[in-house]
């Protein structure tokens, strides 16, 4: 990616980070560097660059609904791991990259304590961090954002492929109609999977219906179809750090 996403007004209020004018350049540039690796960590090459040219096209903003809610978070319902329909939410991407970046920035710069927070530059009653007190900022930051981390992972892992039971499948002289009550992150192009064989969607309708081309007659035995919103993510982890990931 190319377009940064969090700007040193980002890390104002709950991360209490304060940076100077002359210390932008260096800021931005540990902002970008985290974007890029913690994106590509959690999607694997294939999805990073389908996602980055999404997020770059739009100059930070994703065109397809399921890279804006993999970037600002979405609450989303598991019909699969809970003996009900439970509600999740997932925190979003630009909710780590803050965290991650909050870790990396204070690692990489000389901070002292002030009244507005994390300063390089020595003010009046300041007073500089021990290494102790800097590893322990860092090292919570760093854990906050692992747990939000741990929700997009998981947001991510319940869509890698995703399955729908079907209403009917009407057969209009080859061209199949799938009626269905739920269509998420399908789009026109995908591949679906019925029956173990794939076919390409041709026309959809949101959450109603959509259609495929196939040789005419097939009759179909399974009651659902999947499609794979994000295929074979690499779901890499983040795990806590103590004494500033030295274990």
């Amino acid at each position: 990616m190319t377009n940064q996403a969090i700007n040193s007004t980002d890390m104002i209020g709950i991360l209490g980070l304060s940076i100077s004018n002359a210390e932008l350049e260096d800021f931005n540039s540990i902002s970008l560097m985290v974007q890029n690796e913690v994106t590509k960590q959690i999607l694997g090459d294939a999805l990073y660059n389908s996602f980055t040219t999404d997020f770059d096209a739009g100059n930070g903003t994703p065109t397809e609904q399921k890279n804006l809610d993999l970037l600002n978070g979405v609450t989303y319902t598991d019909e699969v791991n809970y003996d009900y329909d439970k509600s999740i939410i997932s925190n979003g991407l630009k909710e780590c990259w803050k965290y991650f970046i909050y870790y990396e920035w204070l690692n990489q710069a000389p901070f002292v304590s002030n009244f507005i927070g994390k300063s390089t530059h020595n003010t009046t009653n300041s007073s500089p961090l021990d290494r102790q007190s800097l590893n322990i900022e860092t090292q919570n930051r760093y854990n906050l954002g692992t747990e939000k981390y741990k929700t997009t992972y998981c947001f991510l892992d319940y869509y890698k492929d995703y399955e729908v039971d079907y209403t009917s499948i009407t057969d209009i002289a080859g061209t199949y109609l799938v009626t269905l009550p739920d269509t998420t992150y399908l789009k026109i192009g995908d591949t679906v999977t019925i029956d173990a064989l794939d076919y390409t969607v041709t026309a959809i309708s949101d959450n109603v219906s959509f259609t495929f081309v196939a040789a005419t007659g097939i009759a179909f035995v399974t009651d659902y179809v999947s499609w794979t919103p994000f295929y074979k993510v690499a779901l890499g982890k983040k795990e806590p750090i103590y004494f500033n990931g030295m274990i």
